[in-house]
């Protein structure tokens, strides 16, 4: 299975390197692991494939690019299904496969989680998917951000996100809601695996941190991981 993984700039990534090791630990798919990171390859990393990235200075919209670059590469090297990652997912135990997700809630009902007039990056991006699906003929897509591997077809991926109009602006819709539309795919819901300040959720087996929660969090990942992965120079 390829596995396309974004990577912001920087050498020092630990939470890259311990998500590489628990994905090689437990992620175990009958076809292996093939990975493919677009953006920055750290002088410590040596992945499988390395796709040149991070073309902008904006986070959110250099991720955005990142992912429509590493579909293009894995549908010129003819894959047919990819698993799209981030640094920061931890495989906790042992799986055999990775089903499609989604949020045990609409997108509408997921932007109303936040104050209408939140001028924080990440419900204004998620009032922006809702408006443009909706402009799209999707007027009640489901919400996909649920900070899980997500198992795309990288042909629907790479058309997608082409949809958004050129050029692009710091403000981007969430690419996996944006997939989840567009494929049509059928998904379990399921609660959100993000890590905060608390030590829930532990064992789902997917679990994502933020840079702050990263910090807390790191005390009870890294023991499990002590063997460095392939990846590793």
């Amino acid at each position: 299975m390829i596995l396309i993984c974004p990577v912001r700039p920087g050498d020092r990534n630990e939470e890259l390197r311990f998500a590489l090791r628990s994905w090689e630990a437990n992620l175990i798919l009958p076809t292996g692991l093939d990975l493919i990171t677009v953006g920055y390859k750290p002088t410590w990393l040596e992945p499988d494939h390395h796709v040149e990235g991070n073309r902008y200075a904006s986070m959110p919209l250099a991720v955005f690019d990142n992912v429509r670059e590493g579909a293009v590469f894995a549908v010129d090297d003819g894959a047919e299904e990819v698993l799209f990652m981030n640094d920061d997912f931890f495989c906790l135990d042992p799986v055999s496969s990775v089903p499609p997700v989604r949020r045990d809630c609409t997108l509408a009902e997921h932007v109303a989680k936040f104050p209408a007039r939140s001028g924080m990056w990440w419900p204004h991006s998620l009032r922006v998917t809702a408006s443009w699906l909706a402009e799209q003929g999707f007027p009640h897509p489901e919400s996909f951000e649920v900070h899980r591997p997500l198992p795309a077809d990288p042909t629907v991926m790479m058309e997608a996100l082409d949809r958004w109009p050129r050029p692009l602006t710091d403000i981007v819709p969430q690419w996996r809601t944006v997939y989840g539309a567009f494929s049509g795919v059928e998904a379990t819901p399921v609660t959100d695996s993000k890590l905060g300040r608390t030590s829930t959720g532990y064992g789902t087996p997917w679990v994502s941190t933020s840079d702050e929660s990263w910090r807390l969090h790191a005390r009870q990942i890294t023991p499990r991981f002590q063997k460095p992965s392939r990846w590793e120079r």
